[in-house]
């Protein structure tokens, strides 16, 4: 079985591709959306969490049914958002992109910035439910995924979320 924190580095890896050929300019306006889709996850987790609570435990009989509902809707709110937020007219914000070295970097700092809000927001959430469709459990993790998830966004930036995306709001209207 490959290590959870392999699959998350080769995720965030992708990410910092998709930057490349994007181009940082939009991946900003991901980013964008990500801080304020997770500072509201961070913000109204401790009602949601309830009500989920609830309503899983009337759909699907017993805790792991629940958990795996509760997942469900976690993972695919971030991915269903994380999708949305690269397709079709983006919140990309205006200039030109700086060319040569500095913009690459930018273009792949920027991907792997975003590679490390989705993925690792969605690996802390499935942590945090217990891991009830990868049927692994915590105490098979490794210190270093330890680590990892220490420091994933919700844990390492959660009552700073609103901050950052107030900031890069005010970026894209500025520029």
């Amino acid at each position: 079985m490959i290590p959870i924190e392999l699959v998350f580095f080769l995720l965030v890896i992708m990410f910092g591709f998709v930057g490349l050929v994007r181009g940082f300019l939009k991946e900003l306006g991901v980013t964008t959306v990500m801080a304020v889709v997770l500072f509201a996850l961070y913000f109204f987790d401790h009602k949601m969490m309830p009500m989920l609570g609830k309503v899983s435990a009337r759909l699907a009989p017993g805790q792991a049914g629940a958990d795996q509902l509760q997942t469900a809707v976690y993972v695919l709110a971030l991915i269903g958002i994380a999708y949305i937020s690269y397709q079709g007219q983006t919140l990309a914000f205006a200039g030109t992109e700086p060319k040569g070295p500095i913009g690459v970097f930018l273009k792949l700092t920027i991907g792997l910035v975003d590679g490390y809000l989705i993925v690792g927001s969605i690996w802390y959430y499935l942590d945090r439910l217990g891991y009830p469709v990868l049927h692994i459990t915590q105490a098979q993790l490794s210190s270093t995924a330890r680590w990892l998830l220490e420091v994933s966004p919700p844990s390492l930036l959660g009552p700073y979320l609103l901050y950052v995306a107030v900031f890069l709001v005010i970026f894209r209207v500025i520029k």
